[in-house]
């Protein structure tokens, strides 16, 4: 069903019922796909509903009057949004398919109501906002204070980490999707530097890449370098409260 994205997300930071696991099959809503480099959401468009993605990868974005843009965040299955239409009437950012994504789109009285009837529920929304506002403030960091090599290999370790959240990848590799253009407006740098920067990575045997997968070849020694510490996922309470292993 087009919910297992997400129910496999929540499940991951709660113990659900199976009144919880009913309540996510049965939400009212539908399918809708996007093709690969289509607008999902502009700028400046009434917002009406919620949409959870169910397969592929997006970004969101703000961009300047003259085209330049930031890339704010990466999308993966699982993940929700624009939760803005809560409160707000109009977006203030756009979201790209960067892959052909599958979503589905619910109501805000809906995706509400599914939040009230169950606290295992609410509580499993609060981690993810929680989670979401961690990997904002490492993305001001990364950007802020590290350098170009720290910033691209703490990125990927980042992406491999969520991926592995979301039920995707395997132990030491994933499939990104991303161009060397999306890492570079998401890292505050040229796309030459980035191709740059990802070729000195392979020469030092820290990753591999081969027909868009990336494997880690030293994990431990490309985190020490970018100072990458999981801790931020505030995963540790969900190890102690599911006895899970993250």
């Amino acid at each position: 069903m087009p919910q297992d994205a997400m129910l496999r997300r929540i499940s991951f930071y709660a113990d659900l019922s199976d009144d919880d696991i009913a309540r996510i099959a049965e939400m009212d809503g539908r399918a809708r796909t996007f093709e690969r480099n289509t607008e999902i959401i502009d700028a400046g468009q009434k917002l009406d509903c919620v949409f959870i993605v169910t397969e592929g990868w997006a970004i969101r974005y703000k961009t300047l009057e003259d085209g330049r843009r930031q890339v704010l965040n990466v999308l993966l299955p699982g993940d929700i949004f624009d939760l803005q239409v809560m409160v707000a009437a109009e977006a203030d950012h756009s979201v790209l398919a960067v892959t052909d994504v599958g979503t589905w789109v619910v109501r805000p009285e809906t995706f509400e109501g599914l939040l009230t009837q169950s606290s295992s529920l609410s509580c499993a929304m609060w981690w993810m906002q929680v989670q979401e506002e961690a990997f904002l403030r490492e993305q001001i960091m990364r950007n802020g204070k590290q350098t170009a090599r720290e910033r691209i290999g703490h990125f990927l370790l980042e992406l491999h980490r969520r991926i592995r959240i979301a039920g995707f990848g395997k132990d030491e590799s994933f499939r990104m999707p991303l161009t060397q253009s999306i890492i570079a407006d998401a890292l505050g740098l040229t796309p030459i530097h980035t191709n740059r920067i990802l070729r000195q990575m392979q020469r030092e045997r820290l990753i591999e890449r081969d027909k868009g997968w990336v494997t880690f070849v030293d994990a431990e020694r490309l985190a020490d370098i970018c100072q990458f510490d999981p801790s931020y996922f505030h995963l540790d309470a969900m190890r102690s409260r599911l006895g899970r292993r993250v």
